[in-house]
C-alpha cells in the first residue's frame, strides 16, 4: 500500500482550494452588523424637519356600481312584500305578466 496515492498533488490541491475557500468565505462574514448611528440621532432629535404627510382618500375613485340609477328602497321593499308566499307566489304573477297568444304551442302534460 502506498501513501502516495493519498497525498498526491492532485490531492493537495484539492484540500488548499478547500481550505483557502472555507477561510475566504469566513472572513467575509461579520459576527454583526455596523449600524450607522448617524440616522439614529437624527430621529432621535424633535428638531429634525419632517415632510408633510398628503391625506388623500381611498374611496375618491371607487367604483360606484354596475346600476345606472338607484330604486327607492320602500317601494321595493312594499313591491317584494306582495309575495306573502314567496317564490309561489312569484311564479303565479310572472305567468300572469306573460303575453297571451293564440298561435302558441300548448303546453305538454305529463301522463
Amino acid at each position: 500500500m502506498t501513501t502516495r496515492f493519498i497525498f498526491g498533488p492532485p490531492t493537495a490541491l484539492a484540500l488548499a482550494l478547500f481550505f483557502t475557500g472555507f477561510a475566504g468565505a469566513h472572513a467575509q462574514a461579520e459576527p454583526y452588523p455596523r449600524v450607522n448611528p448617524r440616522p439614529a440621532e437624527q430621529a432621535a432629535n424633535p428638531e429634525t424637519p419632517v415632510p408633510s404627510a398628503v391625506y388623500q382618500s381611498v374611496f375618491v375613485n371607487r367604483p360606484q356600481g354596475v346600476e345606472l340609477a338607484s330604486d327607492d328602497w320602500k317601494k321595493s321593499n312594499a313591491s317584494a312584500g306582495r309575495f306573502t308566499r314567496g317564490h309561489a307566489d312569484l311564479l303565479k304573477w310572472e305567468e300572469a305578466q306573460a303575453p297571451r297568444s293564440e298561435d302558441a304551442a300548448p303546453a305538454v302534460s305529463k301522463p
